[in-house]
C-alpha cells in the first residue's frame, strides 16, 4: 500500500487568520533546523515588500522580529521599497550562507540564554554586553522568542506544504507542522517558495524519492452564486473535513441575489481528506455560515475531467429560494513510485519526444493535448531538454503550416499547450 507523507496530526492543518507570516529571507537550514540566522538589529531595520501590495515597517512592527505582519497602513509609505534591493539580497546572502556553524550555534545557544520571566520589565544586560530585549510590548520587544528562532525538522511527523494567500493575508507562503506546533512563511515569489518547500522535505525526509508515496491535490474554480441574500457582502470558505483551507474574497451580492466571483484555488500537498463543504458567510459574521454544501472528494475524483455543476445550498432557516453555487472541481489521487521505476520512461522521452509528439498530435483530444504538453514539459525540465523541447515543436509548427502563417501557434496543438505550460 503507497505510504502518505502527510500522516495524521492533532495540530490544525491550516493556520489561523491572524496567525504572524514569518520572512523566510531571515532563516537558513542548518543541519536538520531552520535557524533564524539574521542578527536583531538586522531584523529589525531590514524591510520586505509585502506580497499583497503593503509593506513591513519592521521598526514599528509589533510582532516578533521576523514577522511579517504589520497592521499600520502608514507603514507603507515609511517602509524602504526598490532602492537598495541588490545591497539587501547581498547581505542577506552573506548572513544566511557564510556563517560557521559554530557561530551560529553559539547565537542559538545566547538566545535560550536569554530568558527573562515575565514579570521583569527592564532590559538586564548579558556579560557579552548585549541588551536582553524587554517583553512589556515596548519598541524593544522584537527579539523572537527561543522555540521561533529554530525548528527542528528531523521528527517523522513534519509536514511542508503550500498555504493559500486568503488564509493568511499574503502570497508566496508555505507552512511547516511538527510536535510542537505550526508556523507560516513568506516568500517573495512562486519560484521562491517551490524551492524552500523542496528543500525542507528532502531535509524531514532524505529518503523521500525511494519510497511510495500518495499526493493529493484539490483544483476547484468557484464562478457565481444565485438566490443568495441580496446586497450582502458574502464570501465562500473552503474546508476539508471541517478544517479551513481557502475562502473566496468578500462581494456583495446584487438585489437579485446574483454573485460572481470567478476564482480558482488550486490546493496541493493535502491531507487525507474525504469530504468538501463550502459555507457561504457574511464578512461581517464569518463564523455563522448563512448557507453550505458538502460535497463528497470521492466524486470530483472519479471523473476524469473537471467536475461542473450547481450545487444547492442547505440553508439553515429554509426559505422559498433555494441559494445555489456553480462550482468546476477536481481531485487527484496520485500514487508516485520510487524515481528508480521512471528511469527509463524519462530516458525515452528524452530522446524519443519528437517521434511521440507526431504519432500522438492527430489522435488524441485538445483537453488530451493540455495534459500530455504539461506532463512533458515537466519531465524535460528535470532532464534538462525543456528548451530543445519547445525549439523542435516550435519547428515543427512552422514547417506543417508552410503558407498559412494566420494560423501559427493560433490553434489547440502540442506546441501551443507546452509553451503555454
Amino acid at each position: 500500500a503507497p505510504v502518505s507523507t502527510h500522516g495524521t496530526s492533532p495540530l490544525p492543518l491550516a493556520p489561523a487568520p491572524d496567525a504572524p507570516v514569518w520572512d523566510v529571507s531571515n532563516f537558513s537550514l542548518v543541519d536538520g533546523h531552520l535557524v533564524l540566522v539574521g542578527r536583531d538589529e538586522e531584523v529589525r531595520t531590514r524591510g520586505r515588500e509585502n506580497r499583497t501590495g503593503s509593506s513591513i515597517s519592521d521598526s514599528t512592527n509589533p510582532h516578533p522580529a521576523g514577522s511579517r505582519r504589520d497592521p499600520d497602513p502608514a507603514a507603507d509609505e515609511r517602509s524602504p521599497r526598490g532602492a537598495g534591493r541588490s545591497t539587501e539580497s547581498d547581505t542577506s546572502a552573506t548572513s544566511q550562507f557564510s556563517n560557521v556553524k559554530g557561530l551560529l550555534w553559539k547565537r542559538l545557544r545566547e538566545r535560550k540564554g536569554r530568558g527573562v520571566p515575565k514579570t521583569e520589565t527592564q532590559a538586564v544586560t548579558v556579560p557579552n554586553g548585549e541588551r536582553v530585549p524587554s517583553r512589556s510590548g515596548s519598541r524593544e520587544s522584537l527579539l523572537p522568542p527561543p522555540s521561533a528562532a529554530e525548528l527542528d525538522l528531523t521528527g517523522d511527523s513534519v509536514i511542508v506544504r503550500p498555504v493559500h494567500g486568503s488564509i493568511v493575508g499574503e502570497k508566496f507562503c508555505f507552512q511547516i507542522i511538527t510536535a510542537e506546533g505550526s508556523r507560516s512563511f513568506g516568500c517573495t515569489s512562486l519560484a521562491e517558495r517551490d524551492r524552500w518547500i523542496e528543500n525542507l522535505r528532502r531535509t524531514a525526509q532524505p529518503n523521500k524519492d525511494n519510497c511510495e508515496r500518495l499526493e493529493l491535490a484539490l483544483s476547484l474554480w468557484v464562478y457565481e452564486g444565485r438566490d443568495l441574500p441580496p446586497r450582502r457582502r458574502l464570501r465562500c470558505h473552503l474546508h476539508l473535513d471541517g478544517t479551513l483551507f481557502a475562502r473566496t474574497t468578500a462581494k456583495v451580492a446584487g438585489p437579485d441575489g446574483e454573485l460572481f466571483w470567478g476564482e480558482l484555488f488550486q490546493l496541493a500537498a493535502l491531507p487525507p481528506a474525504h469530504a468538501l463543504t463550502l459555507s457561504l458567510c457574511r464578512d461581517d459574521h464569518p463564523g455563522q455560515p448563512v448557507a453550505s454544501v458538502t460535497i463528497p472528494l470521492a466524486e470530483l475524483a472519479a471523473a476524469r475531467q473537471p467536475l461542473e455543476r450547481w450545487y444547492p445550498l442547505s440553508a439553515p432557516g429554509g426559505g422559498e429560494r433555494v441559494p445555489s453555487v456553480r462550482l468546476r472541481g477536481r481531485y487527484r489521487e496520485v500514487r508516485v513510485l520510487p524515481i528508480v521505476r521512471y528511469k527509463e520512461l524519462a530516458e525515452f522521452i528524452t530522446f524519443h519526444y519528437r517521434e511521440l509528439c507526431a504519432r500522438l498530435e492527430p489522435t488524441i483530444a485538445v483537453r488530451h493535448k493540455e495534459e500530455l504538453a504539461g506532463a512533458l514539459v515537466r519531465v524535460l525540465q528535470s532532464t534538462g531538454k525543456a528548451k530543445s523541447f519547445l525549439i523542435d515543436l516550435g519547428v515543427a509548427e512552422l514547417d506543417r503550416f508552410d503558407d498559412r502563417e494566420a494560423l501559427i501557434f493560433r490553434e489547440n496543438t502540442l506546441a501551443t499547450k507546452a509553451i503555454d505550460e
